[in-house]
């Protein structure tokens, strides 16, 4: 392939992925899409070679500006009346720019336009999108601009050349002054644009973060999520039990492999229950703030489970439509990009905003444990304030109030009490998402009696019923259960159809222990090679959110700090190899000392003489292919480049004889070496060897005459090789 073509279709590449990434936001309107990929699939046809005339766009320059301010009304028109945004709008914009640019490609500047449109592109991508393909994306664009750089610098070469090496008959083609563009410039291409992708990479992590830019899109898609919010309706859950759309994923950096104990990530709680629907009655919410190294306190250290072991989680959690923060019960601190956050009586966290992105935070959590006394306690004491909160009740029919004491009738503490109704529920009652939507006068009943099937509102309801009839505090708690283990990241996934209610329940001591009265579910079915794969690739989708999308200022001094710690433990290491190596030193030298045979010392100056020997014809070596890639590299001016060139061709036209020049054969040698062999060429070689050396190593310029008889030159010794 030549260079002119190699050039264009470079150029056009490198405005296609660029086009692409913008593609892939799906925020292009399709008549752009399509109007952006006809005018590169044509300028790619031009740039290929076709020869055809629908190829070729005569207009007049005049049109074609006059298309252009057609361009610049139309982004006008959208930024104040369409999009009324400007992102969208120059988008838009840049499209039209990029298809006036394709379809007149003449001059350097065309050129030049189309490369800053194209970096405009993939840098609106970037403001659009922060799913994994971008990477790819990115990575093709900056393949195709190193080629594309690459080629335009020689192509700019090469019309230098040709304006300085001319002959008689007109310039010299600049697409031919440089040779043909072999696999290996490709490749080599590659290798360097891997090289600056590597060094690209240790940039991101070196500079400085900044929080958002002023082009960011602000995302308005949120996961839309039920029974969060401040009234909680029976049978809001269940709608989304089969909802795969992934929540969150959480990390816990103690722990190696998955957690074998229930888990559970609590999201907000409820204790008014009129009969249909669950409300919060304390939501007032109070302001917790950061304390020292930007943790925020949520229990205070003395009030913490003492002795309980804690648990740290690493959540990355979607946009969603609530700002309830998440975490394994209890938190105790959290530690994210807020300044602060809101909490609520019943322990709930939340943001102080609604997110408009995937975001991530740190929680450190400690789950309440029974104590052994009020395990086997007969009778609590609660506080007026208890009873009147988590004791509440609605009209209760006497078959539920019959039901809950014949269930516990033989069970002597409230603890039994909670085991005997949670046991029940999960043993007499079936599991079922087809219950219908129709809300009955006590769906409670309902289920209890006639349904006997339902999903986690109905059983955590049924439950947080019959232990107030009871007189034990309890409360529904809405949230998601652990999701999927992945193995290659070490972390789960949580999903809609993870969704969850379960109840606490109140002791005066222990605090609220949790109890799931809702009978497990067995997991669908799915193939395992297709399972697998998707855990590959929602792997990798973390690390990019975690070590591209999402990271921050705060990773950059954590890392800073790990580099620190790892630089103390390489000193540390690098100082006992010194004093091991000096310890070995102490006794070569003790042992030289000791030897006193001339046989010893013959061996040790034998070993020292051939050691210096190899040293020295490696040493001739390296300097030998030294010089012949500096030999190589000598060519400074255009005009020895075009006697490198004349002389290769003297050389192919005698070989294609049989005489051929030795590598080691000087050029003068060479030519008296042809005079030997085939003297009929000797008047054509000799002024032919005369002016390489003389512009060669000379360093002579190379004047239009010099050219002119050098193509004679030439052409004689054609005809003599036909002879």
């Amino acid at each position: 392939m030549n260079l002119e073509r190699a050039f264009r279709i470079s150029s056009i590449l490198l405005a296609a992925s660029g086009f692409t990434g913008l593609i892939l936001t799906g925020e292009l309107p399709i008549g752009l899409v399509e109007l952006g990929a006809a005018a590169l699939a044509l300028s790619f046809m031009q740039g290929a070679g076709w020869n055809a005339d629908w190829l070729v766009f005569r207009l007049s320059p005049g049109a074609w500006n006059a298309m252009l301010a057609s361009a610049f009304i139309a982004f006008g028109v959208d930024l104040l009346w369409i999009s009324q945004d400007l992102l969208p709008a120059g988008i838009h914009f840049l499209i039209l720019l990029m298809v006036n640019k394709l379809l007149t490609l003449q001059q350097r500047k065309d050129f030049l336009h189309l490369y800053a449109i194209s970096l405009l592109e993939i840098l609106a991508a970037a403001a659009l999108t922060v799913e994994l393909w971008y990477g790819a994306v990115f990575l093709a664009y900056l393949l195709a601009a190193i080629w594309t750089l690459l080629l335009y610098h020689l192509r700019n070469e090469a019309e230098e050349a040709g304006a300085v090496l001319h002959t008689a008959r007109g310039p010299v083609d600049p697409a031919r002054t440089p040779g043909p563009i072999t696999g290996r410039f490709f490749w080599t291409t590659n290798a360097v644009a891997v090289a600056a992708f590597g060094l690209t990479v240790a940039i991101f992590f070196i500079i400085p973060r900044i929080g958002a830019g002023f082009f960011q899109k602000d995302r308005a898609e949120l996961v839309r999520t039920s029974g969060f919010s401040e009234k909680v309706d029976l049978g809001i859950i269940g709608a989304i039990k089969l909802d795969e759309t992934v929540v969150m994923r959480v990390e816990f950096p103690d722990h190696n492999g998955p957690l074998t104990e229930g888990l559970y990530f609590r999201g907000a709680a409820y204790n008014i229950y009129n009969g249909r629907s669950w409300t919060n009655s304390l939501a007032r919410r109070r302001v917790l703030g950061q304390s020292e190294g930007g943790v925020i306190k949520v229990v205070a250290p003395e009030a913490s489970a003492a002795g309980q072991p804690g648990l740290r989680q690493e959540i990355l959690v979607e946009a969603l439509d609530t700002t309830v923060l998440f975490g394994v019960p209890f938190v105790e601190s959290i530690k994210g990009f807020f300044l602060f956050v809101l909490v609520d009586g019943m322990g709930d966290l939340y943001m102080p905003y609604h997110p408009n992105a995937r975001f991530q935070y740190s929680a450190y959590s400690t789950a309440t444990r029974l104590h052994e006394q009020e395990r086997i306690g007969t009778a609590f004491t609660y506080p007026a304030h208890v009873r009147k909160q988590y004791l509440q009740l609605p009209e209760v029919s006497q078959s539920v109030a019959d039901l809950a004491r014949g269930i516990v009738r033989q069970a002597t503490t409230p603890y039994e009490m909670a085991v005997a109704v949670e046991r029940h529920l999960r043993e007499t009652y079936r599991y079922s998402l087809d219950v219908g939507t129709a809300v009955s006068v006590s769906p409670v009943d309902d289920f209890l009696f006639t349904r006997k099937s339902g999903y986690c509102e109905h059983y955590a309801t049924a439950m947080v019923v019959m232990l107030r009839v009871l007189g034990i505090p309890a409360r529904l708690v809405t949230g998601f259960l652990h999701g999927e283990w992945n193995d290659f990241g070490n972390y789960y996934t949580v999903r809609q159809r993870d969704a969850h209610a379960w109840v606490e329940v109140l002791f005066p001591r222990s605090g609220w222990i949790t109890f799931d009265p809702t009978p497990s579910v067995p997991a669908a079915g799915s193939n395992p090679l297709w399972s697998r794969l998707g855990s590959v690739v929602d792997s990798i989708r973390l690390k990019w959110d975690r070590l591209v999308i999402l990271y921050s200022f705060r990773d950059q001094l954590a890392i800073a700090q790990d580099i620190r710690e790892r630089g103390d433990t390489v000193r540390v290491q690098v100082a006992g190899w010194l004093a091991t190596a000096l310890r070995w030193a102490a006794t070569a030298r003790t042992r030289l000392a000791e030897l006193r045979s001339a046989s010893e010392w013959l061996l040790v100056g034998t070993l020292v003489g051939c050691l210096g020997l190899v040293g020295l014809i490696a040493i001739a070596r390296m300097r030998g292919r030294l010089w012949n890639g500096r030999r190589r590299l000598m060519l400074h001016t255009p005009w020895q480049a075009a006697a490198v060139r004349l002389y290769g061709q003297m050389l192919r036209l005698l070989e294609s004889r049989g005489v051929s020049k030795a590598a080691g054969a000087a050029p003068l040698e060479f030519a008296r070496l042809v005079n030997r062999e085939w003297p009929a060429a000797d008047r054509f070689v000799g002024p032919l060897t005369e002016l390489y050396c003389r512009v060669r190593f000379g360093q002579a310029p190379l004047s239009s005459e010099d050219l002119r008889q050098a193509d004679d030159l030439l052409a004689g010794l054609r005809a003599v090789r036909r002879l």
